[in-house]
């Protein structure tokens, strides 16, 4: 019953959140189940999550925000560079972009596409992903761009 409680809420706080004029942060990773990755925060929200869950947030401005879980929840930090709304649903999309179908046979490269190492900030991760055929390639870069913001944080004492 709970873990119904926590769901609505994390649902309902992420509707609300994704009416403000630019959803603030976008869920990217959560060990919680209860929060749904994908799911818009406005910025000052408190989110109900298990003690020691780890939530890893990204703005349309590109900022990686990692918290953890305690007794009273998380709360989702103001924001350091808006983004735009067209930007913010762009991230979410990509975001909630299904894991990529297992090709068979040869496929044809995309020119247009850049390869993630070129792919090094969000806008140009955005901007790719607009592309047609280069879904793959942006969803690729975004979990590279979190994952070394994930670096570069737990290297940070």
């Amino acid at each position: 019953m709970r873990n119904i409680l926590r769901n609505a809420t994390v649902v309902a706080l992420g509707m609300l959140g994704g009416l403000a004029a630019a959803s603030d942060y976008i869920v990217a990773r959560s060990t919680d189940a209860s929060i749904i990755k994908g799911t818009a925060l406005a910025a000052g929200a408190v989110v109900p999550a298990a003690v020691g869950a780890v939530v890893t947030l990204v703005s349309a401005g590109g900022e990686v925000v990692i918290l953890k879980g305690t007794e009273t929840g998380i709360k989702v930090p103001g924001l350091a560079k808006a983004g735009s709304s067209a930007a913010s649903a762009t991230l979410a999309a990509l975001v909630n972009r299904p894991p990529p179908r297992r090709n068979f046979g040869a496929m044809r490269g995309n020119e247009k596409c850049r390869s993630v190492e070129e792919l090094q900030t969000l806008e140009a991760i955005l901007a790719v992903s607009e592309i047609e055929g280069c879904g793959r390639m942006a969803q690729a870069a975004l979990d590279a761009y979190i994952s070394k913001a994930e670096a570069a944080a737990a290297a940070t004492p």
